[in-house]
């Protein structure tokens, strides 16, 4: 009877860290920012179960906080608000730290656009590298 429960104990705790894994997916990416930003770009990614963030500038934890879409960005004392759209799709990021503001974009959404307008106004120059550049 002991070796059931702890088993089913087991079992449910890593289907709950499975889920928070999985849930964490939608933040993943790499996210543009405007010309003139302090970094260009960043990279999210999960590792060890919690999302870290790469740029130029170093690399930071974001932490959750109790609000939905909002992280703690821990190396640098800010946060990270992620952005959705209509369909609830996480399409963009801004950045508080200190007296820096930025918001970027999801590089897959930039992408899309870039090849959408290039199909639109007849250019063929980057309709298939757009897709890959970002």
């Amino acid at each position: 009877m002991k070796n059931i429960f702890l088993s089913l104990l087991m079992i449910i705790g890593s289907l709950s860290l499975n889920a928070q894994t999985d849930s964490l997916e939608q933040y993943t990416g790499k996210y543009k920012f405007p010309e003139g930003s302090p970094v260009t770009e960043i990279g999210i990614v999960i590792e060890n179960g919690s999302l870290m963030a790469t740029s130029a500038m170093g690399n930071s934890e974001f932490r959750r906080t109790d609000t939905k879409d909002v992280f703690e960005v821990v190396a640098y004392a800010g946060t990270a608000t992620f952005r959705r759209n209509d369909q609830n799709k996480v399409v963009g990021v801004l950045i508080q730290v200190q007296d820096i503001t930025m918001e970027g974009s999801k590089a897959e959404l930039i992408a899309g656009f870039l090849f959408l307008r290039n199909l639109m106004f007849g250019s063929t120059e980057n309709t298939l590298t757009g897709l890959f550049v970002y």
